[in-house]
């Protein structure tokens, strides 16, 4: 139950909010794109056992974000974030989200995400980003090994 899908690496704790949903892992896929994997866990969970609300949003938001950046060059705020709940996951659940970047103007970058629950679609999301920043992540600057790699 506690095995990683093959290819899967454990990420580093970004940031104090993203360290909260640890562990979490990521593969790199076609394009340098960022698959986000995680075990659902008890700090994952809403009061009634599945998996919570905010830990989607988050993931989401993540998956999307750093892959704007990868793919368009610039990242930035989210601006907009639109989720839609398919089903649900329980602890012990293996979850993985996949971004898509759908356009970018020289100030928005347009994106979507699907996450599935042990291969069943469960989230289905939308974003919209301020492309202000050069993007500050790569794929082996995430990786937890790679605590003191930037760019």
């Amino acid at each position: 139950m506690s095995e990683i899908p093959s290819g899967f690496l454990l990420l580093k704790k970004l940031d104090m909010v993203f360290g909260a949903f640890a562990p979490v892992y990521g593969r790199e896929e076609e394009g340098g794109m960022l698959a986000l994997g995680f075990r659902v866990g008890p700090h994952h969970c809403n009061p009634r056992g599945n998996c919570h609300g905010g830990t989607w949003a988050t993931m989401a938001d993540v998956v999307m974000g750093i892959n704007m950046g990868i793919v368009s060059g610039m990242s930035g705020p989210t601006v907009n974030l639109s989720i839609d709940f398919l089903g649900s996951a329980v602890a012990g659940d293996w979850v993985e989200g996949r971004a898509r970047i759908i356009s970018a103007t020289p100030k928005l970058g347009f994106a979507d995400c699907m996450f599935a629950v042990d291969g069943r679609p469960a989230l289905r999301a939308s974003a919209v980003f301020r492309r202000k920043f050069p993007p500050y992540l790569s794929f082996a600057s995430l990786l937890a090994e790679n605590e003191g790699i930037s760019g």
